[in-house]
């Protein structure tokens, strides 16, 4: 059973998720009228940037066995709801933009992470909306960009609901391991950064646990952050000669990573991480310093596929 349709996009009816040879394509995973405005935004700012066709993805989960019956989503209402959602948010969308940005609109059967993932391997962007609300619904809105953005084949961004265009500073800001690492990660930031106009501050931070931290950051932290920066320079050289226009500001410091990234966020365009690569032993999976970032930052939060 053929589970895609599509939606009205305000200039043509599709039925496929193919696009035009060569042009970029931003996905984005919503799940009804009036619940990612942020997301569309923010995707609408991308494609116009980029001359990108924007596709709207509305995933909905496989019905599960009874009991009782009576209360569950079953396939046909499936069928129902799936090409309303998809419909109504392309409505969302034209409005938002004005119709300026070109866009298709469809449903397909599946978990939002898996659906979004399959489709962004010829993506050049998936963005989704995080939310901040507690207890167990923190959990499950959470999941979604989490599982994704641990198996996606492109660059996810994932954006609060609060986001509004120039609503922060221009400043993207990059969190990187030893020796400016992983490279991938410095070469999406440099990019953003030079096609938005924004500068760019690289960040490394570290710490100890506290049975260990107090003794040896007094002997070392100076010297550290000095060789340290050092490291940095170098890792950056050849991306500044290629970004001439990126103001670069360079940053040592001695705190947990996730938590210096998430009090940046908050004075951030965008938060650049890496997630990790694939190893000989496990899949691809998100580091911790991913997830909390993901889960605290209050600006979009872009995390980067490895190796």
């Amino acid at each position: 059973m053929n589970t895609e349709t599509a939606a009205e996009t305000g200039t043509a009816t599709v039925t496929d998720t193919s696009t035009e040879p060569g042009r970029p394509r931003i996905v984005v995973g919503v799940t009804g009228p009036g619940h990612e405005r942020a997301a569309l935004r923010y995707a609408a700012e991308c494609a116009r940037r980029d001359g990108a066709e924007v596709v709207l993805v509305h995933a909905v989960h496989p019905p599960y066995p009874a009991p009782p019956p009576s209360v569950l989503l079953t396939l046909d209402a499936a069928a129902d709801v799936g090409p309303w959602v998809a419909q109504e948010v392309g409505r969302e969308f034209k409005e938002l933009t004005d119709g300026a940005v070109a866009f298709r609109s469809v449903w397909r059967e599946g978990p939002p992470a898996r659906v979004l993932a399959e489709l962004s391997h010829d993506a050049r962007l998936v963005v989704v909306q995080h939310r901040h609300p507690h207890g167990l619904g923190r959990l499950l809105t959470w999941s979604t960009a989490n599982g994704l953005a641990a198996h996606a084949h492109c660059p996810v961004v994932s954006v609060p609901p609060s986001w509004e265009p120039g609503a922060a500073p221009n400043e993207v800001v990059v969190g990187v391991h030893e020796e400016g690492g992983p490279r991938e990660v410095l070469e999406a930031a440099f990019a953003w950064a030079d096609a938005t106009g924004a500068s760019l501050r690289v960040v490394h931070a570290w710490r100890l646990d506290a049975v260990y931290d107090d003794i040896i950051t007094r002997r070392v932290t100076a010297q550290w952050r000095e060789e340290e920066k050092t490291l940095l320079d170098e890792a950056v050289a050849g991306l500044r000669e290629r970004h001439p226009e990126v103001h670069i500001v360079l940053e040592v410091r001695h705190q947990w990573p996730s938590d210096v990234l998430v009090d940046d966020s908050q004075a951030a365009a965008l938060v650049v991480v890496g997630r990790h690569g694939p190893r000989p032993w496990e899949p691809h999976h998100l580091g911790s310093i991913a997830r909390t970032v993901l889960r605290e930052a209050r600006s979009p939060v872009m995390v980067v596929p490895l190796g």
